[in-house]
């Protein structure tokens, strides 16, 4: 499990861990059960540092730090995949030309468009429901936000299929044991159904609803799922998650 959690934090965060991890991509092939416990940690570390900020800066704009604080550490890993993805798709273009727009390594309209409209939902939903939820709670928010990427991550694995010539960067996340998904999302399910009771229950409910839909659309249109689709479902889930949650907060006021 350690050489499992030092994997994920080499490749998913900025964080200089020089530690050599023996077969690294079979590693990660058994290692997804942990990929939630390894995406909870990281996000008490966040959230950490945004309790720190609170007692500087409004709640507000803590907040706002701690969407900052997660590019730092992770280098926008699956933000990069979401403009890529926003490119692509809304191209309306051929399969053909979709990835070639997806691999061009240049921000197009839609992708810009996409992390303004991304980074625009998300603090604004924070700001909304910061009047429902002390400040232990918003903390538990970033905690349990960090975790869901690779929550929803972890959903698209099962089964996934992946187009082209298996020679990209998702060729690692083939061939997942199912088990090993199920375990990931327990793991998340138990943490959420613990800080945010039903309400978060149901909130995280709307992230396999939605990947359903996902991925029958990207498998439609490119086959599978490639990479940069994945990363965009990673960064989605939390989106989905606190969008729903804040909705229910509203209702139930």
């Amino acid at each position: 499990m350690i050489d499992a959690l030092i994997l994920f934090g080499q490749f998913f965060t900025k964080l200089n861990i020089p530690i050599p991890i023996n077969d690294a991509t079979n590693k990660f092939k058994t290692s997804i059960q942990y990929i939630t416990l390894f995406s909870f940690l990281l996000g008490w570390i966040e959230g950490l540092i945004f309790w720190g900020f609170t007692y500087i800066f409004p709640l507000w704009f803590a907040w706002l730090l701690y969407w900052v604080t997660d590019g730092l550490l992770t280098g926008g890993f699956h933000l990069d995949a979401l403009a890529d993805t926003a490119d692509g798709f809304f191209s309306s273009r051929t399969t053909d030309k979709i990835f070639a727009i997806m691999k061009d390594s240049r921000l197009g309209t839609m992708g810009s468009l996409a992390l303004l409209y991304y980074y625009l939902l998300v603090i604004g939903l924070g700001v909304i429901i910061i009047p429902f939820l002390n400040l232990f709670h918003m903390v538990l928010l970033t905690v349990c936000l960090t975790m869901l990427t690779k929550t929803g991550l972890s959903l698209l694995f099962y089964k996934m299929v992946y187009p082209g010539n298996k020679k990209g960067l998702s060729n690692i996340w083939l061939g997942i044991k199912p088990w090993r998904i199920v375990v990931a999302q327990i793991f998340s399910i138990i943490v959420i159904t613990i800080c945010f009771s039903w309400q978060g229950l149901v909130s995280y409910a709307m992230i396999p609803l939605i990947a359903i839909f996902y991925r029958r659309k990207v498998t439609r249109i490119l086959g599978g799922t490639p990479g940069d689709t994945l990363g965009a479902f990673a960064s989605l889930s939390p989106l989905i998650f606190l969008f729903t949650l804040t909705i229910l907060m509203r209702l139930g006021r």
